[in-house]
Formats: C-alpha cells, structure tokens, sequence
C-alpha cells in the first residue's frame, strides 16, 4: 500500500494556523470577561501597567500574592498593543494555545499533526484558549518542558549532539517560565512525568547515571533560577514573609492540601471532564490508553497498515504521552482544590495518545470510532443549542436554521466515515468542531448577560453619579472591578470587591453616604425592599440586577433644595467600608496592606 501519511511541512503549519485563528481568535473580544477569574487578573494586570510596578501584582491597591507576574506581564503588553480591553485581556491565552499546538505539529508524522489538530479543536483547550487566566500559559510550559526532555535524549541517541544540548537548554527554560506562569506546578508536572518516564525506559532505568549526566543538573538548575528569579528574587527580597506565607503556603500547599478556597471533588472529577474536554477525540484517546499500556501492539509510524513495526523513538514519544498524562491526573485528583482548568496541562498528551490509537486501529474499529464521534458531535451540537434555547428562546436560531445546522454537522460527520484517507476523516471531524465555534461565538451577544455582568457596567458607566460607590449585596462579582475602576473598589481583607451580605450594613451605608448603587442576585430583591431607602432599579443582567439605594430623608435632614437629591461626600475608603461592617472579618492584614502610590490609592 503506498505511503500517504502527511509530513510535516509548511503547508500543515498553515492549516493548523487556520484551524487556530478560527478557534483561539475568532471573536475572541466578543463576549464580555466572565466570571471572578477575568476580570480580577485583568485589573491586576492594569494596575501593574498603570504603576508602572512589574514586581508587585495588586489589586485595589492592596498586594494580590495569589499567583505569579508572568500573565500579567503579557497582558499589559497586549494591553498596549490593542487597548484596556477583553481582546488585550485573552491575547496571551490564545498565543499561548497556538504555541502549544505549533509545537506539537513538529513532532513526527503522522502523531504529531494529528495530536496538533486534535488538542486545536478539542472543547477545553477552546474555552482557556478564550479565557484570561493561567492554564493556557501553564501548558505551554508543561508541554515545552516535556516533549524538549523528551527531543533531547532522541537527538543525543542520534549523535546530534549540539543539537541536544540547545534542546535541554529549551527544556530548563521552560521549567522557569512555568514557575513563573502558576507557581510551583509548573516544576512538579513535567519533573514528575519525567520521573514516570524515566521508570518505565528500560535502558535509563538501568543505567540512570546516563540520564543524570545528560541532565546537565547543576547547570540547568542555574538556568532555571535565571529565569524564574527574574520575579521570585526580588519579590521575595521587597516583601519577605508576607509574600512567602500567602503565595506559597497559602495558595501552594494548603489550598493542595486542604479544601481552605471551597473547591471540593471527589477523587473522579477529572475523568468525567476530561471525556468532555476531548470530545470527539475522547473516544480515541479511550483506544490508545489501552494500547499505550500494550507493549506487544504497534506504534503509528505514518502507515495506516496497523501491524507496521514500531521505531524506538514512535515507543519513546507514546510512553512519554502516557507519563505527561496520567501525572496530572493523579496529581489533581487527589488534591484538596479542583477546579476544570488544573487538568488542561494533559489535553496535549491525550492528544498524543488518540492521534496514536487513530493510526493504530484496525479499518473496522476505526470505522466504529468515527461512528460514534459523528454522533458525539451532533449530540454536542444539539445540547448547545438546546442549551442557548433555554437561556433566550426568542434569540437564538430558528427551528429551521437548528434544523439545517444538525442536517451539516451530520453530513460532515458522515462524510467523515467514508474518507479513504484517516487525516481526511480527522480534519472533516476537525471541521465541525471549528463550525461549531463559528456558531457558538455567533450566540456570544445572547450568552452574555448570562455569564458576565458586563452589561451592568455599561449602565453604571452611563449613570453612575461621579462619586457614587458600587457594592455588591451576597454576591461576588469582578467585572465592575475592571470596567468600572472609578466606582468599584476591593478594599476588603481578602482583596474582595466591597461585598455586603448584611441588610443593617446596607442600610448604614446609604444612611452615611445618601446613595449607593448595588449588585444583587435577583433573588434577593426582596431583601433590599425596604422601608428605610428607596430601590429604583436600573437594570438586570442573567442572574443579577443592578439598583439605584436612595436615603429616605429624616425630618431634619432634608434632600438638596436645588436638585432634590441626597447629598453625597466622596467615594469610599477603606476604613469607611471597615466601620460600617460593624462585626464583619472585613480589617486589613499587613500582607494584604494597600498601596496608596499614584492615582490608585483611594482619595
């Protein structure tokens, strides 16, 4: 049979470049930033820029010890490159995201162009390819480090010596820029499935001395320091303990070693995810566990003839997938905190292992495969519509056009089984994931208010009296932080926006201050019905509302003669916040001082 497999050229790069554009940057500032996590890293990112502070990360003014400066050091490049935006907020993530797909393009045919377009198209790498946090920062690092570890020893077995030196040199770079992307993490996950690695190589295994002494281990270890003590040192130098006991005891291992930030899972939760994350290619990656583990069966080396003989390095690269996938699930899974994102560091290597099982498959099971990833996709298809349809019935499509949008991602999925070629059947598979994007991202202006309280902004912009404070009553939300500096402040011990869960505080502050504009769950709106202010309501957004909170006026304080308004002094301090939460765990900690230089101190 002749040999059609891809090689790697300039032509898959482009298209993988395309399959990025469409996926990590297509609308990328189309919906508004979402949740706690975006908005808060953006506003820190800002504040960095506006100090012109690049050592000390805060948010409100107050040091935000949380996670490492990397992200917000890109983000305030982006942030002059294109504006104090969402586009500038996500520019890193998508870059990041397109790096690590790049990268795995290079490795060989046809793994790597398979596992490339794979982790491009696969649903969790879309969503932190799109998101203004860590983790797609993280695994650019973690898969840097592992597949150089991984090059390095190849070209050093081949005699291409200098060659593998520049590739280690790759690897101890990667391993500091991941200490700087989210902290120690970024050091325990490549080392760790290195470890795996090394214990599952018979001849390292024998003979670790060879592996040590490639290592280089006090020069790369002098590398490493170069890199991540650009930031570390001089951190640690400016701010001692503080800084030491929040960033790394706080929220390095008590938040691994104890449920302290209220992110609870059981031991499972990242199997079910990850099935999720990858579909359609989950199904693939299910077959290429199994035959990872086999040693008897063969590994893809650009044949579609299943019973090809496997070359050394083909072996090599498929344990090491194995190694980078299974360390941080087994890391995550028995961690205190779980949340989604922690586990994307693995979708590179599932990748691997799919795109070797999608090689591997005889012609029956590959057929059955594609069956059931052509289903899995027009169930995907239809739960993301029905979904949509329940949030906004009278704005998202039509029966009909919901009706032709199944009927193509049908056609595409069953032009998928008869492709003669399994990269043909891969990239129409791949296809329908990046339709699937177009769609979706054509849904953003109906999903928004359901995910991002951005739309409450745009009111508070337009509205908001020029000193007036915005709170937020049992809820806790960032967007106003980041769209609305000048009303929004986090002045709490935690670093929280102005958070208020108790009515008497409420009504303590709209007596001192005469208006306050709140954020709510809209739930709670009869709560904040009372006698003792007036609640006009300016808008709602999703889940929240947003309500003007006017002072009824005793008899001896009368409103403004001139306008008929209650007066107001100024915008909030810190210390006005502490006294009005008579009782709450509102007082600031030294490690959480703020840092009143420049115009954003509070006046």
């Amino acid at each position: 049979m002749p040999d059609d497999t891809p090689r790697p050229s300039r032509l898959d790069a482009a298209y993988l470049a395309l399959a990025c554009g469409i996926a990590f940057f297509w609308q990328l500032g189309n919906l508004g930033l979402v949740g706690p996590d975006e908005p808060r890293y953006a506003q820190v990112a800002r504040e960095m820029w506006q100090r012109g502070d690049w050592l000390t990360p805060t948010l409100g003014g107050a040091t935000w010890f949380e996670k490492p400066a990397l992200l917000y050091w890109l983000m305030g490049l982006s942030f002059q490159l294109v504006g104090f935006n969402e586009w500038g907020a996500r520019l890193p993530s998508a870059v990041a995201a397109t790096l690590t797909v790049l990268l795995l393009g290079t490795l060989r045919p046809p793994l790597g162009p398979a596992a490339a377009l794979m982790t491009a198209t696969s649903p969790m790498m879309l969503a932190f390819a799109r998101a203004a946090t860590f983790e797609a920062l993280l695994t650019l690092a973690v898969t840097t480090a592992t597949l150089a570890f991984h090059l390095s020893f190849e070209a050093a077995r081949q005699a291409r010596l200098t060659q593998a030196r520049l590739i280690l040199y790759l690897f101890y770079v990667a391993l500091g820029s991941g200490l700087l992307a989210k902290g120690l993490v970024g050091l325990v996950l490549p080392l760790g499935s290195l470890l795996f690695y090394l214990l599952l190589t018979p001849d390292l295994r024998r003979e670790p001395w060879k592996a040590l002494r490639h290592l280089r281990p006090l020069t790369g270890s002098l590398l490493v320091l170069a890199v991540a003590g650009l930031w570390y040192i001089p951190v640690i130098v400016q701010h001692g303990w503080p800084f030491i006991e929040e960033f790394f005891i706080a929220h390095h291992f008590q938040r691994f070693t104890s449920n302290r930030f209220h992110h609870p899972g059981p031991v499972y939760y990242y199997l079910p995810i990850l099935l999720a994350g990858l579909l359609p290619w989950s199904l693939w990656l299910i077959a290429g566990l199994y035959r990872a583990v086999q040693p008897a069966n063969p590994v893809a080396t650009g044949h579609e003839n299943s019973q090809n003989t496997s070359t050394d390095d083909a072996k090599s690269l498929i344990r090491l997938a194995l190694c980078g996938f299974v360390t941080p699930l087994l890391f995550f899974s028995f961690s205190g905190s779980k949340l989604p994102g922690y586990i994307l560091p693995a979708v590179p290597f599932a990748a691997l292992l799919a795109a070797h099982s999608l090689y591997c498959l005889s012609g029956r099971q590959h057929l059955f495969w594609l069956c059931l990833a052509s289903l899995g996709q027009l169930g995907l298809y239809t739960g993301l519509q029905l979904a949509t349809h329940k949030i906004s019935p009278e704005k998202v499509l039509s029966g009909r056009e919901f009706f032709l949008g199944g009927l193509l991602v049908t056609v595409l999925g069953l032009g998928a089984l008869h492709a003669r070629r399994r990269m043909s059947g891969l990239f129409r598979l791949a296809l329908v994931q990046l339709g699937l994007v177009l769609w979706l991202t054509a849904q953003f202006p109906v999903l928004e208010p359901q995910f991002s309280t951005k739309p409450l902004t745009a009111i508070i912009a337009r509205q908001a009296q020029p000193a007036e404070l915005v709170v937020f009553f049992r809820c806790r939300e960032y967007a106003p932080v980041f769209y609305n500096p000048d009303h929004t402040t986090c002045c709490d011990a935690a670093r929280e926006p102005n958070q208020i869960s108790d009515p008497a505080t409420i009504a303590a502050t709209v007596a001192r201050r005469g208006t306050l504009l709140v954020i709510f769950p809209q739930r709670e709106r009869s709560t904040l019905e009372a006698e003792m202010w007036t609640l006009h309501l300016l808008g709602t957004s999703g889940r929240f509302a947003l309500a003007r909170l006017t002072a009824t006026a005793p008899p001896d304080q009368p409103d403004s003669p001139e306008t008929g308004e209650v007066r107001h002094h100024g915008l909030v301090s810190q210390h006005d916040i502490v006294q009005d939460a008579v009782g709450a765990d509102m007082h600031p900690t030294p490690q959480n001082r703020r840092l009143d230089d420049g115009p954003l101190g509070n006046p």
